[in-house]
């Protein structure tokens, strides 16, 4: 272990204060001997090649970056299910309010939904619940609500079977 000393220098300009004083600065310095590792003998073996790279999939490779044909039968359906669901919302508040049939818009409604809600109708012993005056609570209008619903879940669950992407699949 060896010890450097290197004096400082003390003196300032400013000061107005003398005195015989020394600052020393001291640095411990340690020195180790550097171990060697100890040199191991390198095993040798024969590596086989590695085999050509061969595309593992069967198909061209072609996946589309666009969403499928189906995804766009999807939205048709949502589509049309939404309009038809809109349109017998209608009918039921229109009816529970005790809508004039003689204007276009509200016999426009009554017409296109009519259709859709007679497979409907006589499923409950009755049909319109008619609390007084003329305004009436379509019970088959809300069963075919219901009933529409129903089966635009199932449509679209049945295409989303035959759809490649597993994200919408799950």
């Amino acid at each position: 272990m060896t010890y450097r000393d290197d004096r400082a220098d003390d003196t300032h300009a400013d000061d107005t204060h003398v005195d015989d004083t020394h600052v020393a600065e001291r640095e411990r310095v340690v020195e180790r001997p550097v171990e060697r590792p100890v040199e191991r003998p390198v095993e040798r073996e024969y590596v086989e090649r590695p085999a050509p790279v061969t595309n593992v999939n069967a198909s061209s490779g072609y996946v589309a970056a666009g969403p499928s044909p189906l995804y766009y039968v999807r939205r048709i359906v949502v589509l049309l299910f939404g309009i038809l669901e809109v349109l017998l919302i209608l009918r039921i508040v229109l009816l529970a309010l005790a809508a004039n049939s003689g204007n276009a818009l509200v016999s426009f409604v009554y017409n296109v939904t009519e259709p859709f809600v007679a497979p409907f109708r006589g499923i409950f012993n009755f049909n319109q619940v008619s609390p007084g005056g003329n305004s009436t609570l379509d019970v088959a209008a809300l069963v075919a609500l219901v009933g529409w619903v129903l089966i635009e879940i199932l449509v679209l669950a049945i295409l989303r079977l035959g759809d490649r992407n597993a994200a919408a699949a799950a």
